[in-house]
This record gives C-alpha cells, sequence and structure tokens, in this order.
C-alpha cells in the first residue's frame, strides 16, 4: 500500500470547524476505501490541507457510533439527537449498513508539504 494520502472531501462549515481545531472526528461510512485507513495514514483534507489519521473506530450503524464517541468532536454545538438526524440525512440505510466509521484526524503544518 503506498503512503500517498489519500483526498477526503469535506463541506465547507466542516473543513473550517476543522482548521479552527473545534472538529477533530470525521465520520464516514464503511467503504473499502476508508477501511483501509489506519492510525498514521496521511491525509489531504479538501486536496489543499494535510493531515494524518490518529485514530480509526468501526461501529455498525451511527446510532452505535454516536452513543460511542465524543459528539462534540465530531459536530460542535448539536446534540447527538441532531448528530444522528444529520448523519441519516447525508447517507441512505444502504450506506449506512456498510457500517459507520470515526476517523480522529490530526491537521499536519503545512511546511515541509
Amino acid at each position: 500500500m503506498s503512503d500517498r494520502p489519500k483526498t477526503l472531501w469535506i463541506k465547507d462549515a466542516y473543513l473550517a470547524q476543522i482548521l479552527a481545531g473545534q472538529k477533530t472526528i470525521e465520520v464516514r461510512v464503511g467503504y473499502p476505501n476508508i477501511l483501509r485507513l489506519r492510525p498514521g495514514s496521511p491525509l489531504r483534507l479538501n486536496d489543499a490541507h494535510p493531515a494524518r489519521v490518529r485514530r480509526v473506530a468501526v461501529y455498525p450503524d451511527f446510532a452505535a457510533l454516536v452513543q460511542a464517541e465524543d459528539t462534540a468532536r465530531i459536530a460542535p454545538g448539536m446534540t447527538p439527537d441532531e448528530l444522528l438526524a444529520a448523519l441519516r440525512a447525508l447517507y441512505s440505510p444502504d450506506k449506512e449498513a456498510l457500517g459507520a466509521v470515526a476517523l480522529e484526524i490530526e491537521l499536519e503544518s503545512e511546511e515541509g508539504s
């Protein structure tokens, strides 16, 4: 497996929260390319911001993820119920059936990239 960064596309409002250090966990469904990520895997957020995976946690569905994770680190300002509703609005039931993945991410400094 190459050490080429995986690009994650993140909506601008959420990207701003990541860049401000408020949002440190990105949620995805269990697509094969997401399930291949490991702690230390390099990322590029919106093809511009270097980051690294700190932790990967896989859950059977969004409800289990929301129960186990600190929702303030996923969606600052949202309650767990609001987060669950937002995730289910974003992903259809057949996508949620792939599993829910919490990616704890850490920004890297721009120099040296």
